[in-house]
């Protein structure tokens, strides 16, 4: 008369059982249990449990099922990758050959290449002697005034030096008395 038991047998007189029913049904989303009047019962909970997909997170049971949890965020952070989920891998984080901006004003057609965000330098030559030509990565190209020695091609001119970015001179005296 007791359900929780199997393999019942006669001995002495008596009906004796042999073993435990196992109630296990293999679902962690269930309380295996059983009651001697009706036996193996299987009572939903709420405990964690895994939906078998590695894109979702803080999967729990609900009605004696796995239910999946939030979605994974596979978002490295990196605009030279592609990022996505695959069921059994998990976060696939691909190299792109996109479009970026690496954020330095002293590149110019940056792109994508190897997951990496780069681009070719910028030229910054003003073709003034009087000026030092630099990059600053903020601000872009700078051209400080110098003090160089220049030359202005005319052989009427002497002492040529920069000046406020200009080549200044003296004026040659042609007077010969």
């Amino acid at each position: 008369g007791n359900a929780c038991t199997i393999g019942d047998t006669c001995a002495g007189g008596k009906c004796v059982a042999s073993a435990d029913a196992n109630c296990d049904d293999g679902n962690a989303c269930t309380d295996d249990s059983c009651q001697p009047a009706k036996g193996c019962l299987h009572t939903a909970n709420s405990a964690p449990c895994s939906d078998g997909s590695a894109c979702t997170e803080g999967d729990g049971c609900k009605d004696g099922g796995c239910s999946a949890g939030a979605s994974k965020n596979c978002n490295d952070g990196k605009p030279c990758t592609t990022d996505t989920c695959d069921a059994i891998k998990g976060c696939q984080n691909t190299n792109n050959t996109g479009g970026c901006d690496d954020g330095n004003a002293c590149t110019n057609g940056d792109a994508c290449s190897g997951g990496v965000c780069g681009g070719a330098p910028v030229n910054c030559s003003d073709g003034n002697v009087c000026t030092d030509d630099g990059c600053d990565k903020t601000a872009g190209c700078t051209f400080t005034a110098n003090n160089k020695p220049c030359t202005d091609s005319n052989p009427c001119t002497v002492n040529e030096v920069c000046a406020a970015k200009i080549c200044t001179n003296q004026a040659v005296v042609c007077n010969d008395n």
